[in-house]
């Protein structure tokens, strides 16, 4: 009979299990602190590419694309992370050590409708034209 690995914990003390906890969170962590692609970030948030594919509305294929490239739109990375679980900061570290923390670089705008001008009442058109005539 096959046992799989978290049939196996599960068997085990709770002190046991609770240190294996603490030492895949810490690991987790770790791999996320040091990823050097989206694609770890995504194996560290313990999520498959169907997954992420689901809450972005894309196919599965498109993921596994995705991870492949080198150079995102801000929007794309922001979206993407948050499907794995997480949030993207941007931030900028200056050579005197300051950090500045972007907070709308990568957003994706709402449009707005433009604001209507106050369309004149034909009165008040007339109105102004008498001026202008009786100005000259």
């Amino acid at each position: 009979m096959a046992r799989n690995i978290n049939e196996i914990i599960a068997r085990l003390p709770k002190k046991e299990r609770d240190w294996i906890e603490a030492k895949a969170a810490q690991m987790s962590r770790d791999t996320i602190a040091y990823a050097d692609s989206v694609g770890e970030i995504r194996r560290a948030m313990d999520k498959t590419q169907s997954e992420i594919a689901r809450k972005l509305g894309v196919g599965q294929v498109a993921v596994a694309q995705l991870e492949k490239r080198t150079d995102l739109l801000l929007s794309t990375l922001r979206r993407y992370i948050r499907a794995a679980g997480a949030e993207l900061s941007l931030v900028v570290r200056t050579k005197q050590g300051a950090e500045i923390v972007l907070q709308s670089l990568g957003e994706v705008a709402v449009k707005r409708k433009p604001a209507t001008k106050p369309k004149r009442t034909v009165a008040a058109a007339a109105a102004a034209w008498r001026g202008r005539v009786q100005g000259e």
